[in-house]
């Protein structure tokens, strides 16, 4: 008897011992593209023999292909297009998305650095979301007062789908630095094309 009051005496003389954490059970990931790719072409990784291939396969048509303006950056500059022969674009129609109307892609060095699609008609905010529900999951951002959008980001890559005042639907894709890359080439061939015209002379 004298041997268990000693035990608990020294029991009492020792600081209390914390509760075991209970183990959190980790939020459900949704099921979201880690690269957000767009018909099977991901921006800063596809080049455009790549892509050119896929539309093949897919009979997607090309029907326009130039090269980028490098006075996207400059609207007041007074001239209208100066090529950036870095920048390659092209759009595309027959996708296999048929709630797609047309695609424009954009590639800076041959690599993929921008989408945009444009959607029919008469597809409603919430049916496009919906599509791009089970390829995207759910969208990191979103608003649906006044003008809709909806948004999606994984590492450079961004994605936004998003209402526009004439009430058509517009899905954008870009590579981040991809397309900072592009304005610093811009704006370098709009001042090799400054240089060019400041040594030009007129004879008389």
């Amino acid at each position: 008897m004298r041997h268990a009051f000693t035990l608990l005496i020294l029991l009492a003389g020792l600081p209390a011992m914390a509760a075991p954490t209970p183990a959190l059970t980790p939020a459900s990931s949704k099921p979201v593209a880690s690269k957000l790719p767009f018909m099977g072409l991901v921006a800063g990784e596809t080049r455009r023999g790549q892509a050119e291939r896929l539309w093949q396969q897919k009979q997607a048509s090309v029907y326009s292909l130039f090269h980028g303006n490098a006075l996207e950056n400059y609207p007041q500059s007074g001239e209208q297009t100066l090529a950036n022969l870095r920048v390659v674009i092209a759009d595309i129609r027959s996708l296999p998305m048929p709630e797609l109307e047309s695609a424009r892609f954009a590639f800076f060095d041959d690599l993929l650095y921008r989408v945009s699609a444009s959607y029919r008609s008469g597809i409603s905010f919430q049916q496009a979301l919906d599509k791009l529900g089970p390829n995207y999951g759910k969208p990191d951002g979103q608003s649906t007062t006044g003008l809709q959008y909806a948004s999606w980001q994984a590492g450079d890559v961004w994605m936004m789908l998003m209402e526009q005042v004439n009430g058509q639907l517009v899905l954008q894709l870009e590579h981040t630095p991809l397309a900072r890359k592009v304005r610093t080439s811009n704006t370098e061939t709009y001042a090799a094309y400054i240089r060019a015209k400041q040594h030009y002379v007129t004879l008389p």
